[in-house]
């Protein structure tokens, strides 16, 4: 069900005058409205999140048959469920008779009643109660099932693609699941989970998380790992590695029941950033893993929501670990957060200039932009 967008003669223009540029020679910042404007918004709803996989939510927010969470992700409302066969299922949590939601929140059910006019439905999205229709002449029940949605799994990590057409999810997903198969992510478990929101575009939000360039002046405490940081983009992802500083950091000299097993020596002696176009990534470590979700919920509008995953242990899941590790990440995200509004406002200035990009710190940054412009683009260059 694509969303109409009227994109304004200008933004015609710049979309479909939009060539990819060298980061080595060109590449520069994008135009201010790609971070603010109504039109691209919606471009992007029907382009990015409409054609893409992209990140739900984890595995262990389900349990079992019958048991379901809702989303909002791009201001598009869904339903993930385990059917009666505890079969991974997901539709758009919208009753096919005036739009109404079908469940809310999170738990378990054996129907999907409507909470506007009570029309209920299986857990395949069949209509199966419609009170007071008994006068409706032809009336079609199949033909008012649920919409369905694709929707696959990479280790404990669900994603949906509202196109029906749309290619596997391990397309989409490369060589991820090889460069990250030691660390065995579905075996950990989801310890601590928090939602941060900001005034700030999404796509701000992604870009800062896809370089290390501001690392040394908005987060001072890890200044020291600067040089060290080893960064490349391909495909559809960001992969950043920083190395341990000395002896002190290594999990080595951590009790085993705290530190991932099987991991090489190069992912026992540092931390890896990957993010996942559009709107997946995460931080993982030997002892820890926190995975972002991305959610755009309006042209200036975003939540962030931070999974917190540790190996499956006693000593990991306890406070004592934990806390100290969630107070680390959580000030870095603040330092973050107190900062991108005040870009977001500048970016909106008619002082705001578009800017070269760093050939080596902003890797990322400048594939995660190709790739959106080449997104919302499309339509536009269809029609020149």
């Amino acid at each position: 069900m694509p969303v109409q967008v009227n994109p304004s003669d200008s933004q015609q223009d710049m979309l479909g005058s939009w060539q990819r540029r060298s980061l080595q020679h060109e590449a520069v910042s994008l135009p201010a409205e790609v971070y603010y404007s109504p039109e691209i918004y919606r471009l992007e709803q029907e382009q990015v999140f409409g054609k893409y996989w992209y990140y739900v939510g984890h595995v262990s927010q389900l349990e079992g048959a019958g048991s379901y969470f809702t989303v909002d992700i791009a201001e598009q409302p869904l339903v993930i469920l385990k059917n009666k066969a505890d079969e991974l299922r997901a539709f758009y949590n919208i009753c096919t008779h005036r739009a109404g939601p079908v469940v809310v929140g999170s738990g378990t059910c054996n129907r999907l009643t409507c909470l506007y006019h009570a029309w209920s439905f299986d857990l395949e999205g069949n209509l199966r109660g419609i009170p007071d229709m008994e006068a409706a002449e032809d009336f079609d029940i199949a033909a008012h099932a649920l919409t369905s949605v694709q929707v696959d799994i990479w280790e404990s990590f669900i994603f949906v693609n509202l196109d029906p057409h749309c290619e596997p999810l391990l397309t989409q997903l490369g060589e991820l699941p090889e460069l990250f198969k030691r660390y065995r992510l579905k075996d950990w478990k989801r310890a601590h989970s928090i939602d941060y929101w900001t005034d700030t575009n999404w796509k701000l939000y992604v870009e800062n998380n896809t370089e290390s360039y501001h690392e040394p002046s908005v987060h001072p405490i890890l200044a020291k790992y600067y040089q060290s940081i080893e960064a490349e983009a391909r495909h559809h992802y960001y992969l950043q590695y920083t190395p341990f500083f000395g002896n002190d950091d290594l999990p080595t000299n951590l009790n085993p029941d705290l530190y991932q097993a099987g991991l090489n020596d190069r992912e026992m002696a540092g931390v890896s950033t990957m993010s996942f176009f559009p709107n997946f990534a995460w931080i993982t470590s030997p002892t820890c893993a926190i995975i972002y979700l991305v959610d755009p919920q309006g042209p200036k509008r975003t939540r962030v929501r931070w999974d917190w995953l540790v190996p499956d242990t006693e000593a990991a899941t306890s406070a004592a670990n934990l806390d100290p590790l969630i107070e680390f990440f959580d000030n870095i995200q603040k330092e973050d957060l107190d900062l991108l509004p005040a870009v977001q406002t500048r970016i909106q200035s008619m002082g705001y200039k578009q800017g070269r990009l760093s050939p080596t710190r902003e890797v990322g940054t400048h594939l995660f932009q190709e790739l959106i412009m080449n997104a919302i683009a499309s339509p536009a260059r269809s029609e020149h």
